[in-house]
């Protein structure tokens, strides 16, 4: 357990304190080039400053990202649309109290596509987002709304920022330890898969994901401090069954939102950390027998996530992310157009990626 005086929500807040940093620092123009011409932006409300981390259901018929309101943007929420009406519309998977801070995220699908496993202080949510915290791992039946408790963790226990739901019938997540561990999909004993070591990158584990075979994990671990920033801008690679973990390098890039896009390759975020920097400079493949790192979409471009059988990669792109310098002790105020959740068919970015051209960029708008 972490003490009570150590800084709260490292984990589980660590994506989106990384987007807001992003987004304070304007790492777009209002003239940069929008995605390719063959991507189609998914969802379409205004009243958010980030949509990420789309996930599609198993079947096909779903859509679930996490989102930030702008009048509550310390905690994610999930939203969940349906694929394939050619609507851009969607709603919240759950919805809080007057007055409380509801935290929704970390979010995976059922095999059977019924249910979302989440990371959430739902129903009671919290008066004050920094003192105090009491989040459950659960299942939401997508269809009734119905809300299935599946751990009992203590007061301020962290976990998150990722949960895998595996088709033998278990759900990964990140312990407060920081280590890997599972509980049953029907609630229980909660058992470790994965120590992770903390010696020469101590800091948070962050986002992770489980092989097709599900007998590997990858994750990303965020430094403890500035000395550790070279040593941690890797991929982990665990076996499940051996518990082993070995460290893949990823060239100078800081890994967020790992995929694995097949046994052998893996895709994820890069982000330039130099200088305490954290721009968003692209989505990149990794092979995990040669470790070359590949770049196939470059730009502001983050959590990739593959669908329809391998055919359609979604992923987050912020048109104009920019903010006016905050006065001291102010929150940055954000423009209204944030990261949004867009598609293009895989097969076009991987073709133009090994062709060593970018996809053709659309016009920004005037």
């Amino acid at each position: 357990m972490r003490g009570p005086t150590e800084k709260k929500y490292s984990s589980i807040l660590i994506l989106f304190f990384a987007l807001m940093i992003a987004l304070r620092m304007g790492f777009t123009s209002d003239r940069e080039p929008g995605p390719p011409t063959s991507a189609q932006r998914v969802t379409g409300e205004f009243h958010t400053y980030a949509e990420v981390l789309a996930a599609c259901s198993p079947d096909g018929r779903w859509l679930a990202f996490e989102y930030n309101e702008l009048n509550d943007p310390d905690f994610p929420r999930v939203g969940i649309m349906r694929l394939g009406h050619g609507s851009l519309a969607w709603h919240p998977i759950l919805k809080g109290k007057p007055g409380r801070h509801l935290y929704v995220g970390d979010l995976s699908w059922s095999p059977d596509s019924r249910w979302l496993a989440l990371i959430t202080n739902y129903p009671d949510g919290a008066k004050d987002p920094w003192l105090g915290f009491n989040a459950q791992l659960v299942k939401v039946n997508v269809d009734t709304g119905e809300v299935v408790r599946l751990t009992n963790f203590s007061p301020n226990t962290l976990s998150g920022p990722t949960t895998v739901w595996l088709r033998s019938g278990s759900i990964v997540f990140t312990g407060d330890d920081e280590n890997i561990y599972s509980v049953p999909e029907k609630g229980g004993d909660v058992r470790k898969l994965i120590d992770v070591p903390k010696d020469k990158c101590g800091g948070v584990t962050n986002t992770f994901a489980v092989s097709p075979d599900e007998q590997r994990i990858t994750l990303v671990k965020n430094s403890g401090d500035d000395s550790q920033t070279t040593e941690c801008n890797a991929l982990w690679v665990g076996d499940l069954k051996t518990k082993g973990l070995r460290r893949l390098p990823t060239t100078g890039l800081h890994p967020l939102n790992p995929f694995w896009l097949d046994e052998d390759t893996v895709l994820f975020s890069g982000i330039n950390n130099e200088g305490g920097k954290w721009l968003p400079t692209g989505i990149y493949r990794i092979s995990l027998g040669t470790g070359e790192v590949v770049p196939t979409l470059e730009g502001a471009y983050i959590s990739p996530f593959v669908c329809d059988s391998g055919k359609t990669l979604y992923f987050a792109w912020g048109p104009s992310a920019r903010t006016e310098k905050p006065a001291k002790d102010a929150r940055p105020a954000f423009n209204d157009s944030g990261f949004h959740i867009w598609r293009i068919p895989l097969r076009d970015v991987l073709q133009r990626a090994n062709d060593g051209k970018h996809p053709e960029a659309s016009k920004p708008k005037q």
